[in-house]
């Protein structure tokens, strides 16, 4: 692999916080992969194999037929697929360029994390901080929401239901 793709692959999540030692291990594990303008690289509904870092190019995430985000170079794609062996993907991600991404496969995570325990609790940590942003933005949109639907609803309803989504 080229030395500015390796540097590439350094600077984004979930491959931030690998050590130099461990980098070719990183590099028998993953895989590149392109993609044109408007090809599909997953779809909804399809089973999670492994998690995707987004090295160039924008991608745009749709569910039911309607764009949620653009992602671009250092974004993820696919991170709940390590913690899920039974999660399929909650959204339809297409190239809206041509994109670069890198893949880190699912399978047998705890036997990697037992041969190569330093490697997978790096990336596993870095997916840490993405998971915790991601849940942080949802957390405010439930609240939001609620706050919307709250205008609507009894006062005990909403209660109710802001309960549920502080557990």
């Amino acid at each position: 692999m080229e030395p500015e793709l390796l540097a590439a692959l350094r600077r984004v999540c979930p491959y931030r916080l690998v050590v130099e030692e461990d980098l070719d291990q990183l590099l028998q594990e993953v895989t590149m992969r392109e993609a044109e303008a408007g090809e599909t690289l997953f779809e909804e509904g399809d089973p999670t194999t492994g998690v995707a870092a987004v090295l160039e190019g924008q991608v745009d995430v749709r569910r039911h037929g309607r764009t949620l985000a653009t992602l671009g170079p250092g974004s993820v794609l696919g991170e709940l697929s390590l913690f899920s062996s039974s999660a399929s993907r909650t959204a339809t991600a297409i190239a809206s360029s041509p994109v670069r991404t890198v893949f880190w496969h699912a399978a047998e995570l705890p036997t990697r994390l037992a041969s190569h325990e330093r490697l997978a609790t790096a990336i596993v940590a870095d997916l840490a901080h993405v998971l915790a942003d991601r849940l942080e933005r949802r957390t405010r949109d439930v609240v939001e929401l609620l706050d919307v639907v709250g205008r609507r609803l009894p006062l005990s309803d909403l209660e109710r239901l802001r309960s549920r989504a502080v557990e």
